[in-house]
């Protein structure tokens, strides 16, 4: 029932909150008024007042809540997205890492194939001129030998002391300079083989460090398109951090707002920036899928690279 005087909805004879008699009246009675009206209406009074206070403070409380709800999604945000940041600058470095140590062991490599030519090189000469120190006491020893002989043939006759001197001579001489002339030519040989035994030695190393490099290059090449499109079907998970490249238009980055938020498993969380200096969208992807091949099927995106460990997105012109 909806009492006359104050409109507010009661119950029984009297209204609850003035007082007023709302009960209807029979022909020939006349409602009578209720004593005490004045208290009923500063009982309403304050019931106006205090729910009016609750009110207000309800809305207070709701605006703090919402405060808080929002600043702790900022703040969860930027955790996720300093961890996201931590990850990647920690696999960059690990990257870096192993390609030194690609780069310094194939520099080693080369370093060692030209200290073992040198060493072959080096073995062969110091071979060379022991062979020649050989065959000199060789052919110092069959001197030796000769000088003997002669003093043994001092004590025979004359004539044959004369024959076995000239003979002895000649053979000693000729011995002497065939042994020195072998050794000489000998050791000759050794040194070139072995110079040219090291020279190609290091040609072949020298050969297949250029091979090697040349093939890696190729590869490298080669997975160009296979390595575009792993990092496109690359899956993220998390915080993502995407910068929008300027000049941007609002409408355009309202409409990729609009088409992230309808991805499935993936959650618009902060939209910040300016139109001249650009733009950051954070979404929160609930499971690993792949983030860039997405943004790049999305119509109103012209180009997506991953650069610097940062995701750019450049929005086409209207």
């Amino acid at each position: 029932m909806i009492c006359p005087n104050c409109g507010r909805e009661t119950t029984g004879d009297y209204c609850q909150w003035c007082g007023y008699p709302v009960m209807r009246s029979s022909p020939g009675n006349k409602p009578k008024i209720r004593k005490g009206g004045g208290e009923a209406k500063e009982a309403q009074e304050r019931a106006e007042r205090e729910a009016q206070e609750a009110e207000e403070r309800a809305r207070e409380e709701a605006k703090a809540a919402e405060e808080k709800a929002q600043r702790e999604a900022e703040e969860e945000a930027q955790r996720e997205a300093e961890e996201q940041a931590r990850k990647e600058a920690e696999e960059q470095a690990k990257q870096a890492a192993e390609e030194k140590a690609k780069q310094e062991a194939e520099k080693e490599a080369e370093e060692k194939a030209k200290e073992e030519a040198k060493e072959v090189e080096k073995e062969a000469g110091e071979k060379a001129k022991e062979e020649v120190k050989k065959e000199a006491k060789e052919a110092k020893a069959a001197e030796e030998e000769a000088k003997e002989a002669e003093e043994i043939a001092k004590e025979e006759p004359k004539e044959a002391e004369e024959q076995t001197k000239e003979s002895a001579e000649e053979t000693t001489a000729e011995q002497a300079q065939k042994a020195a002339k072998e050794v000489e030519e000998k050791a000759k040989q050794e040194a070139k083989e072995a110079k040219e035994k090291a020279k190609k030695e290091a040609k072949e190393a020298k050969d297949k460090a250029k091979r090697e490099a040349k093939e890696a290059k190729q590869a490298e090449e080669a997975g160009g398109e296979e390595a575009e499109a792993a990092v496109m079907a690359r899956p993220y998970e998390g915080m993502v951090e995407l910068v929008i490249m300027p000049p941007i238009d609002l409408a355009q980055l309202e409409n990729l707002g609009k088409e992230l938020g309808q991805v499935e498993n993936l959650r618009l969380v902060l939209v910040g920036g300016s139109v001249d200096k650009g733009s950051r969208i954070v979404v929160s992807a609930e499971e690993p899928i792949p983030l860039l091949g997405i943004l790049r099927e999305i119509p109103v995106v012209e180009q997506v690279v991953r650069k610097g460990g940062e995701i750019q997105v450049t929005l086409k012109v209207r």
